[in-house]
């Protein structure tokens, strides 16, 4: 199905204007031409398409015309009206037949100087903005429209625009951000913590000219963030380095308007405009104008005080960091402290920046000093503002969000919405929340509170929350900050505070609460701001005033003298004094000027509230009126309530309100405002107006508290009660009943402080009404503080009467204050108030709901749990239901109730109980409520009798009147009471319908009660103990959701007992503990909070015997000092399952250290106490760990004490078997293996030997590790009693490593203490290298300071081996070091140790220890080691001296050494005592133990010492083992990790992957292949690797030669294998396969290969497709070759022939006339001399003529003309040669071979070269040399063998022209260049051989292999083609079958020969 868009009809008129044409059609809006009806003058209008549009909309365009309608600027378009149109407006301006500057441009390219023009246009506009004070906040191409014709700008949408002179913008999702993203401003943003002024427009400016100039925007990114991100922190590209042709002032102009600070722009237009010009001159006229510096003459003649930081460089750097390190996971408390007005906001507000970075979220909110009762109202603020920001997402990531939200909170969001009412909008209505009593509700609303922040604060989103003015913070937002900071699990937070260090004191709530955080978090830092240094004032004062600080420090002292440093007071009072005209601009001289002596002479105040009322009484009274009003609502405020509180119109308020805006007392935060401004808003946009109210009210906010203050200080004392009295009953009057709950805090927090001038009681009587809604809603929000004083103000206004006149109200209000003030702790208070409510009540639920109240109170406290008895028995009496008191009573009703239930279960399965009807008589739901609760209190208390008889009457009512949520919780007890007495298949019965109930009716208060009870008394005897961990983890979430706290910590405390008793690692169970610890810890039951301490202590104690723990005796033998609470059980008996708890782990720990006999006096303790137990599972330590010590004193107990044992260890045996049979995975070890320490005592040997075994394998395969490894150690025992310590030995290794498994260390040294003989071979191995020689220490050569040392020679030896031990059986690192440096420290007897270690050459320090106040050793580990030179724990000079000596060093005294006695450390801290000894191995250092002891000198005699040198030796060991096991394990997990990608791997990848093995008798198998076999030989994996397949067998016959081949030459060469072969598969599919393998040799001299097949059938077949088309292709490609050259050959022969037959032609014509009239003449002038001689003879010469003859020598003429006319004649005859020789050379070659001399031929050649071969200014001449022997003429193509002759001498000739190009003259002349031709005939192959040599150059051996190929060539480019002997070659051995070649060799000169047969 296709959706089609609405249609968009055009209409035919709006608002009464005849619509000719549409314009533009957006996604908002539309834009038509049209004509007014009456002057038909054009017109364009701008409308809505929305039909109902939004508040924002209609402001945005109402904005548009109250901000240019008075604005008389030319570069704009002014609107001539605002028509109302439908819902909306329209929006009338003139037609100024201009179109969209981005619309232009993509028509009409602009030119550079084209933009320029519009530039300057632009500037000038902004200029006169500037002048009216408007700040457009969305300059951008679209926004600007030309006039295409004279190409003039004008400025439209003015949509957003501002009239005040500064605004702020909030943090924002990008996408909701004012303006147009990729144009917006840095402060725009929101994030620059920076106001919004007319600099805003540069920047925007800036970028608007960087797309005109380059065609593209400076930052194209499209993600929104992304885009903020670069608006902050990213620079341009230069313009001119974008478009090279533009000037370089250009860019710098363009940059100057893009800085991110707007103190860096350009100050002013006119500024701009002016470098503008001066680089339009340098543009036209580059060679007359230099480069000039821009912003010289940018003046500002507006004051701006700078809003950048002085002074808090550190302090923003420390924020910064904090910030780096939540956004990487952590979670910070970073407070900031100061006086009012020291700029703490300012700093925080610094974070805004790297939050955009890290796509983080900023909220904050601040508490208000006039309405301090609010609980969590800054809170309230700041998450409200984060849902503001949610709701701007997008709709998929909402959802998104919603999804996560829900996932966090499930179904009790309604308690979040309770507090943060907003979050509504996001996961919708929510069911409502199950009411719970007090701290129930505490806890579930930390729970969710804790869950909700994680949902926000992750990787992907770090959270900030700023919550400012901490000093009037209330309790419930201080434990609310305490909750977020000492969670455990909580990362990526940071929480902000500001408050004022002046107003708090020690015992102040905030700093109580931040000590507690200190001590639990350890990370709350706090920046203490001081006021700012008079350098720093007189630099904001030079930066305001535009001048240099030495001019601005007369003005700065007076400023500092006056406002102390503060910064808000500086700001206000440069402010006050430019209003004041104090402050002027001297446009002389450029600057800001003050009048000094006027100031000082001003009687100014020193206090800042003070200045500022004086300066808000220079307003207007309306507007004081309304500000005084405002500081009564609270810092922030909306129009709607202002106005309530004004009795004044919205508009009216927003008018008088005006000028506190425009003088920034007052700041808008949001658009909302921009609707109020200047003109009166006609009727019907009053009702649009009012149309939209509900969601869409102006929000304001004052400047600064101190203004706050002011304005109230404005309201004389004497009437502020009055006023809040006002204000209050105002409000109330005017919040509609649905919505007074959600403003019921601020309500009565007015009425409340005008309570006291209330007369009538009436009155009081409702104001108590609303104290009470305002209590409930505290408390349902969990501030209880704040909910008593509600209630406390609520009594105090009832009259004495009130009990009888408004019983309800004085009811609840008691009630509620009572059960507050339990919850805060005033619990005298509390049971006044209980008292008080209890006495006049008549109803008896209300009395029995107290009662039970007062009962989980008293329990939940922990202290005295028997009172909270008395309070529920009472609440059962008082609905009917009467228990007795004492003990024999109770024992007779139990029996009588134990009767009905047999009778009532008698004909009933449990599965039957699930579909009882429910209950229906509500006392009786009630009473089982209450007898839940009852159970719950007499079992802790340890009432068994009454815990019993509260079971049996729930589950008897439950029988008797139906199912209620109480139900599956007494169908669980009974379960219990059944697994109890061993019943346990119905115990589980039982069990499982609880849960089945409890999940039918959702009964959030009881399902973790009932898997509580599930899991700890029922299920251990039916599941493996592994199957409790899920339902106690259930239990806990559970109860925390349902705020039951003391069901929770008995969760945690069981799923503690689970993981020791099933044997977890210790370490991860202590981890565990750690996870709990905090929740523990608060739910303040010390009962409980000891119970798990001991479970910590018997943890530790177990890792580390060091650790002090209640459960052992001390070292020493005496016995610890009783903990306070065994003691406080023990007396008070209070807590029998603390009793009983307490014993059963100090029975285990003392068996486990073979303390036998304390373990049987713990487990007679316990005895008294085991009834309490009823069946909770950790009596299985009880019944399993005592019978043991029975066994193991039983060979030495007397013949009476035996027999008493052997009793009981029937008993417990007995008891084990029945437990075992019932559930075997949790008990059958235990039972075999008492059993077979049984056997063992009995003497029945082979009995015990099967039933060890049988133990070892059973706990084993239940996962009981340290069960384990007792069985183990106890089968040692036996066998070394029995004298086979060979056996033992074995057992005892077993046992050795099961406890090490099981992070025992110090059970793991006891074992090693206790038999080293059997352990010899693991301790040998740690310590063989133990040697007094392993050390550099020499006994005697002790470097020591003072008196010299007498070294004992003998040591102490127990010392030394048991801490040699302890060092030798720590194998993790950070284990070890703690364990070295406690080993030391107690040797040497030293206070302090620090141990360093050398890590790439550089020694660091890992871990320190000292001794604490209590002399305990604590040691601290670096997880990062700090480089000794950084290091401010040991002097470093002396640790540098061991380090390079290598020996150990003593000093005495260390203060007196003379070397190191100066040392910083040691005159710092005048240490005494000194040693410092090396840790070597083999002779190399692996560290250093530095010990000191500064109670006094001399501490460390030479014994010590030696014990210390010996440690080192024994350290140097377990380091370097640490160090080999550490990486053991990390190659372990990375060889596994290996493994399992490789099995990946295999899988995958296509083909096989296969192991093949060549045995050394030439056997192959194939331990491995892949599942790829199947698919490649159709055999199956397994088949082919158990030998059942063979692959081998498949190979194709004509293949399997090469392939044996292969893999010999693989196998003998161990080269890799590689190659192609062909398959046939079982199906007979023939395929190819390609396989590389790498193979290895093994030491037994098999060798295996590694590898990979893959099918490559079809690339086979491709490649053979592809040879056959490659073939063929080549063959084409020769034969084009081919044609190609003889193509050029003819074209060629046929060219050179033409021209020369053309030559020949032209000289044979003249030739020819020449040779016939030569003859001629020659006869001719014969007759001539005949005929003279005659003439001579017949008439002598007269003088004349004689003269003449003389003259011409006619003698001589008759005799040298005939040889004239000879030689004509000889030169006529050789040019008659030369043709002939053309001729001869041009012949065309015929079809077919002709008879040819082939002299001639090279005649020819040799001929048409001659002119070549001549000597010119570079070389001489070439001489040839013939040497023709007795040719016969051949049959061939002459023309094509002249070409063949022609190719190669002109190569020779080219080649000796190159060498004459590098060469001189005369050495040429030296070595005569000449060219040989020879010519014979080879008889013997009857072939011609023609050789043209050279003795030039020669040729490589690689030329000559190419110099016939086709294109190849030597010559320079231009000069060769490489075809002349590619033609030469195929004409010779083609065309003529000869052969050609060429013989050369470098600097030898080269031979072509040319051979070709005599016979064609």
């Amino acid at each position: 199905m296709v959706v089609q868009s609405p249609v968009f009809v055009v209409p035919t008129q709006i608002a009464g204007y005849t619509i000719v044409e549409q314009l533009y059609q957006g996604s908002r809006t539309a834009v038509y031409r049209a004509l007014q009806p009456d002057t038909q003058q054009p017109v364009v209008i701008k409308v809505l398409r929305n039909e109902q549009p939004s508040f924002s909309e209609l402001v945005q365009f109402r904005n548009q015309y109250t901000v240019t309608s008075n604005l008389d600027v030319p570069g704009i378009v002014k609107p001539l009206d605002l028509a109302v149109h439908g819902n909306g407006y329209a929006l009338v301006m003139a037609d100024v037949d201009s179109v969209s500057l981005n619309q232009y441009v993509k028509t009409q390219p602009l030119a550079g100087h084209a933009v320029m023009a519009i530039a300057l246009q632009l500037a000038d506009i902004l200029h006169d903005l500037c002048q009216h004070r408007v700040v457009h906040k969305d300059i951008k191409p679209a926004n600007i429209l030309i006039q295409p014709e004279t190409q003039q700008v004008k400025l439209i949408d003015f949509s957003i625009a501002s009239l005040l002179p500064k605004e702020t913008q909030a943090i924002q999702n990008p996408t909701m951000l004012e303006g147009t993203l990729a144009y917006l401003s840095p402060e725009q943003t929101g994030r620059m913590n920076r106001g919004i002024d007319y600099r805003s427009d540069f920047y925007a400016l800036g970028i608007t000219l960087f797309e005109l100039f380059t065609g593209h925007l400076p930052f194209p990114s499209t993600d929104p963030m992304e885009l903020v991100h670069c608006h902050l922190a990213q620079h341009p590209p230069a313009v001119d380095e974008c478009n090279p042709e533009l000037p370089k002032p250009l860019g710098k102009i363009i940059h100057k308007l893009m800085a991110k600070n707007a103190e860096d722009r350009y100050q002013s237009a006119l500024g701009l405009k002016h470098d503008l010009l001066q680089c339009l001159e340098v543009w036209y006229h580059p060679e007359q104008h230099a480069q000039f510096e821009v912003g010289r003459r940018d003046v500002c003649d507006r004051f701006l005080i700078p809003e950048k930081l002085y002074g808090r460089e550190a302090e923003v750097n420390t924020l910064l960091q904090a910030f780096g390190r939540v956004a990487q996971g952590a979670a910070e408390l970073l407070l900031v402290a100061g006086f009012s007005g020291i700029g703490k906001t300012a700093i925080v507000n610094e974070v805004h920046k790297p939050i955009v970075r890290w796509n983080g979220y900023f909220v904050k909110g601040k508490y208000d000093q006039f309405n301090r009762d609010s609980p969590f109202s800054a809170c309230v603020q700041a998450f409200r503002d984060l849902m503001g920001q949610l709701l701007s997402e997008p709709d998929a990531q909402l959802r998104q969000w919603r999804t996560k939200i829900l996932a966090a909170v499930g179904e009790q969001g309604q308690v979040l919405i309770e507090v943060i009412p907003g979050l509504e909008q996001i996961i919708g209505q929510q069911p409502p929340a199950p009411p719970l009593s007090g701290s129930a509700a505490q806890n579930r609303f930390n729970l969710l509170f804790q869950k909700f922040i994680h949902v926000f604060a992750t990787p992907e989103h770090p959270l900030v929350m700023f919550l400012d003015d901490l000093q009037w913070a209330d309790s419930a937002s201080l434990s609310l900050m305490q909750l977020l900071l000492t969670n455990a699990e909580q990362q990526h937070l940071l929480m902000l505070g500001a408050y004022r260090d002046n107003e708090v004191f020690p015992a102040h709530p905030l700093m109580l609460i931040l000590e507690d955080i200190q001590k639990i978090r350890g990370n709350v830092k706090t920046l203490t701001l001081t006021p700012l240094s008079q350098d720093h004032i007189n630099h904001l004062v030079a930066d305001a005033f535009s001048c240099t600080q030495d001019l601005a420090q007369p003005f700065t002292e007076l400023v500092y003298q006056k406002t102390g440093g503060n910064p808000f007071f500086t700001t206000q009072f440069l402010k006050a004094l430019h209003e004041e005209g104090l402050i002027t601009f001297d446009w002389a001289m450029g600057s800001w000027q003050c009048d000094l002596a006027t100031v000082r002479s001003l009687a100014l105040t020193e206090d800042v509230v003070e200045f500022m009322a004086l300066q808000l009484q220079k307003l207007t009274p309306a507007t004081q009126a309304v500000l005084k009003l405002a500081a009564c609502v609270g810092n922030q405020f909306d129009l709607t309530t202002l106005a309530i509180v004004s009795e004044q119109s919205e508009l009216e308020t927003a008018a008088a309100l005006w000028k506190a805006l425009q003088e920034g007392f007052v700041i808008p935060t949001n658009e909302v405002y921009k609707f109020y401004q200047n003109a009166p808003i006609a009727s019907h946009q009053s009702t649009l107006l009012n149309s939209d109210r509900a969601t869409s009210t102006g929000s304001y906010k004052f400047l600064h508290d101190r203004v706050q203050q002011a304005a109230y200080s404005l309201i004389p004392d004497a009437q502020k009660q009055a006023v809040h009295l006002k204000v209050g009953q105002l409000l109330l009057h005017n919040t509609p009943s649905e919505t007074l709950e959600a403003k019921i805090f601020d309500i009565v927090n007015q009425l409340n402080q005008g309570s006291q001038i209330i007369l009538a009681q009436s009155e009081k009587d409702n104001l108590a009404q609303l104290n009470l809604m305002a209590g409930k809603k505290a408390k349902a929000s969990t501030a209880y503080k704040a909910a008593v004083d509600y209630l406390k103000s609520g009594i105090h206004l009832l009259a004495t009467t009130s009990w009888q006149t408004h019983y309800q109200l004085t009811f609840d209000l008691y009630r509620e204050g009572a059960e507050c003030e339990y919850l805060i702790g005033n619990l005298e208070q509390a049971e006044y108030l209980f008292y008080l409510t209890l006495s006049p009540t008549p109803d008896t639920f209300a009395i029995a709901e107290i009662h039970a109240i007062k009962m989980y109170l008293k329990m939940a406290q922990g202290e005295n749990i028997r009172s909270s008895f008395a309070e529920g028995l009472q609440a059962l009496s008082i609905l009917g239901m009467t228990l007795p008191h004492t003990e024999a009573e109770q024992q007779v009703a139990i029996q009588n109730q134990l009767e009905q239930l047999q009778t009532q279960l008698e004909n009933i399965t449990p599965a039957e109980l699930f579909d009882r009807p429910q209950i229906t008589d509500q006392t009786q739901k009630v009473c089982m409520s209450l007898l839940a609760d009852l159970w719950a209190a007499t079992y802790m208390g340890g009432a068994q009798s009454l815990a019993y008889l509260s079971l049996l009457l729930l589950l008897n009512t439950s029988l008797k009147h139906g199912n209620t949520e109480a139900s599956g919780f007494a169908y669980c007890l009974y379960g219990m009471s059944l697994a109890h007495q061993g019943n346990y298949q119905t115990a589980y019965e039982f069990g499982t319908l609880a849960l089945k109930l409890d999940q039918h009716f959702n009964s959030t208060k009881f399902i973790y009660k009932t898997n509580n009870i599930f899991a700890h008394t029922i299920n251990p005897y039916h599941q493996h103990l592994k199957t409790n961990l899920p339902i106690s983890r259930q239990a806990f979430q559970t109860s925390q959701e349902g705020g039951d706290v003391v069901f929770g910590v008995w969760a945690v405390s069981f799923l503690i007992w689970v993981m020791i008793i099933k044997g977890d690692c210790l370490p991860e169970i202590y981890a565990e503990t750690e996870k709990y610890i905090g929740y523990v810890q608060g739910v303040n039951d010390v009962n409980m909070l000891y119970a798990f301490t001991l479970q910590r202590q018997f943890l530790l104690n177990l890792q580390d015997a060091s650790h002090c723990t209640d459960l052992l005796l001390t070292q020493a033998g005496d016995a610890a000092s009783e903990p306070p609470y065994i003691q406080v059980w023990r007396t008070k008996q209070n807590f029998e399952h603390g009793i009983n708890w307490y014993c059963f782990l100090k029975l285990q720990l003392s068996y486990l250290y073979g303390h036998y006999t304390d373990a049987i006096a713990a487990a007679k303790e316990a005895e008294p106490t085991l009834p309490t137990n009823a069946g909770f599972f950790p009596i299985i330590l009880y019944c399993f760990y005592y019978p043991l010590s029975l066994t193991a004193l039983y060979p030495t107990a007397t013949s009476a004490e035996q027999q008493a044992y052997w009793e009981t260890l029937n008993h417990h045996q007995r008891q084990l078997k029945i437990w075992a049979a019932s559930c075997p995975d949790n008990f059958l070890h235990k039972y075999l293996l008492l059993s077979a320490e049984m056997a063992m005592i009995a003497g029945q040997t082979l009995e015990a030997i099967a039933l060890y075994d049988r133990a070892i394998a059973s706990a084993k395969a239940n996962d009981y590790l340290q069960e384990e490894a007792l069985a183990n150690e106890l089968a040692a025992k036996f066998y070394l009693n029995w004298g086979k310590p060979r056996i033992a030995q074995e057992y005892m290794t077993e046992a050795y490593y099961g406890y090490a498994r099981w992070g025992a260390k110090t059970k793991v040294d006891d074992l090693a203490r206790r038999y080293p003989q059997l352990l010899a071979a693991l301790l040998q191995q740690e310590q063989t290298a133990l040697s007094v020689n392993e050390t550099v220490f020499a006994i005697g050569s002790v470097t020591a300071t003072g008196a010299s040392a007498n070294v004992t020679s003998t040591l102490d030896l127990a010392a030394v081996l048991k801490a040699s031990q302890s060092l030798s059986s720590e194998i993790q690192l950070d284990q070890l070091l703690a364990t070295l440096l406690h080993t030391v420290m107690q040797t040497a007897g030293a206070d302090k140790c620090v141990l360093m270690l050398l890590e790439d050459e550089e020694l660091t320090v890992q871990t320190t220890a000292a001794l604490d106040a209590a002399n305990q050793i604590q040691t601290q580990t670096y997880a990062q080691p700090v480089p000794i030179q950084h290091s401010q724990d040991v002097p470093l000079g002396l640790i540098n001296s061991v380090k390079r000596s290598m020996q150990p060093l003593v000093m005495i005294d260390a203060s007196l050494h003379p070397q190191f006695g100066a040392d910083v450390y040691i005159q710092t801290h005048q240490t005494k005592s000194i040693l410092c000894s090396p840790i070597l191995h083999q002779g190399k250092l692996l560290g250093i133990v530095y010990l000191e002891n500064n109670l006094a000198t001399g501490a460390f005699t030479s014994d010590r010492v030696e014990l210390i040198n010996l440690l080192c030796a024994q350290a140097a060991i377990s380091l370097e083992n640490a160090r080999l096991y550490g990486r053991s394990q990390q190659a372990l997990v990375q060889l596994r990790d290996n493994e399992t990608r490789l099995q990946n791997l295999a899988a995958n990848i296509p083909g096989m992957v296969y192991r093949l093995c060549l045995a050394p008798d030439g056997s192959v198998s194939t331990p491995y292949v892949s599942s790829g076999c199947f698919e490649l030989y159709e055999l199956d994996p397994d088949d082919v690797m158990t030998g059942k397949s063979s692959i081998y067998s498949r190979h194709h016959p004509e293949d399997e030669a090469a392939l044996i081949q292969a893999m010999m030459e693989s196998a003998q060469n161990l080269t890799p294998f590689t190659q192609e072969w062909r398959i046939i598969t079982l199906s007979g599919t023939v395929k190819w396969l390609q396989a590389v393998a790498r193979p290895a040799s093994k030491p037994d001299g098999s060798i295996i290969w590694d590898g990979v097949a893959l099918d490559v059938s079809d690339r086979k077949h491709a490649e053979a497709a592809v040879l056959k088309q490659s073939q063929e292709l080549e063959q084409a490609l020769t034969e084009l070759q081919n044609t190609q050259l003889q193509m050029v050959q003819n074209e060629k022969m046929a060219t050179l022939g033409n021209l020369v037959a053309g030559v020949a032609h032209e000289i044979n014509n003249p030739i020819g006339f020449l040779n016939g009239s030569i003859d001629n003449a020659k006869d001719y002038i014969q007759d001539l001399f005949e005929h003279l001689a005659l003439y001579q003879a017949q008439q002598p010469p007269n003088r004349v003529v004689q003269d003449n003859a003389e003259d011409i020598d006619i003698e001589f003429l008759l005799e040298d003309l005939p040889k004239l006319i000879d030689s004509m004649q000889g030169a006529t005859d050789r040019i008659k040669g030369i043709s002939t020789s053309l001729r001869t050379f041009s012949r065309a070659d015929t079809e077919y071979k002709v008879s040819a001399n082939l002299h001639e031929g090279i005649e020819s050649t040799l001929l048409i070269l001659k002119y070549r071969l001549k000597a010119n200014e570079h070389r001489p001449e070439i001489e040839i040399i013939k040497d023709y022997g007795e040719l016969p003429k051949i049959e061939c193509f002459p023309g094509q063998l002249n070409q063949v002759f022609m190719n190669i001498l002109a190569n020779a000739i080219d080649m000796f022209d190159e060498m004459a190009q590098q060469t001189t003259f005369e050495a040429l002349k030296t070595k005569p260049q000449k060219i040989t031709i020879q010519t014979a005939i080879v008889p013997q192959k009857q072939i011609i051989e023609i050789r043209i040599s050279d003795n030039g150059k020669g040729m490589t051996e690689a030329v000559q292999t190419r110099v016939f190929v086709h294109l190849f060539t030597t010559k320079g480019v231009g000069k060769g083609t490489g075809l002349g002997l590619a033609i030469a070659h195929q004409i010779v051995t083609e065309t003529h079958g000869g052969h050609l070649s060429v013989e050369s060799a470098p600097g030898e000169g080269s031979t072509f020969i040319i051979q070709l047969p005599m016979q064609p």
